[in-house]
């Protein structure tokens, strides 16, 4: 955990927010602060993903699949400067966590244990998902967070099943391609309508319900005029 108060975090992350108006020194001493703060969400981090096997066991995947990671030094900054009235002392995703299992109901069945367990101390739980709280995203993003207290840290666990994790990891790859952050609501009006549809596609395919014919000639459509945002994959 960081030997630095919330209020100087607060301010390192003010500091790097208007980077341009502030002195080198400013600078090189928000970032020794930054780096610490996001390493000493390495140990809660390892903590909660460890404390997670377990209970993705219990609803029935013998091998779980859960990784993490730390929010790269570069991403951070790119949230601050996204989000004005972040501050970094509240910023719940510098630890993940995600764990993807076969089903809607197993995800359901890992939160709900997680939310019943008392040493599991739940700061938030945000349900991307029909008929929940929020619902999916505007984008079509689907995945339930829960945002875990752990050693005073706030670790984010974002739990999906394979075709939510598919949806997500393919619009992060397109962002990669494009240099645009489709994901932050940027990027060609049409490649992102072409992933709201695809996502409600798989997410009818989750509930075993069929699509119309108008859908999927609409997606067919969709598809099409926007292959030519990556003409490289001609010669794949």
């Amino acid at each position: 955990m960081s030997t630095y108060s919330k209020n100087r975090i607060k301010n390192a992350g003010r500091v790097l927010r208007r980077f341009e108006s502030s002195t080198p020194d400013e600078v090189l001493e928000a970032i020794g602060v930054i780096d610490e703060w996001r390493a000493g969400h390495a140990k809660p981090l390892r903590r909660v993903n460890a404390g997670l096997r377990h209970y993705v066991r219990k609803a029935g995947v013998e091998q779980p699949e859960v990784t993490q990671r730390l929010k790269r030094f570069a991403t951070i900054v790119d949230k601050l400067r996204r989000q004005s009235a972040m501050a970094l002392s509240r910023m719940e995703d510098i630890g993940g966590v995600r764990v993807i299992v076969p089903t809607q109901d197993q995800v359901d069945a890992i939160v709900r244990d997680l939310q019943s367990q008392p040493r599991w101390k739940i700061r938030r739980t945000r349900e991307y998902v029909e008929g929940r709280d929020p619902g999916p995203k505007s984008d079509g993003y689907r995945a339930i967070h829960v945002i875990v207290v752990k050693d005073g840290c706030y670790i984010e666990v974002q739990l999906r099943t394979p075709r939510q994790d598919a949806w997500a990891q393919s619009v992060e790859q397109d962002t990669r391609r494009l240099g645009q952050g489709l994901k932050f609501g940027a990027g060609p009006d049409d490649l992102r309508e072409y992933y709201v549809m695809v996502s409600e596609l798989l997410a009818m395919r989750e509930r075993h319900e069929e699509p119309s014919s108008a859908f999927m000639e609409q997606l067919a459509s969709k598809f099409a005029a926007t292959r030519g945002y990556f003409p490289d994959e001609e010669s794949r």
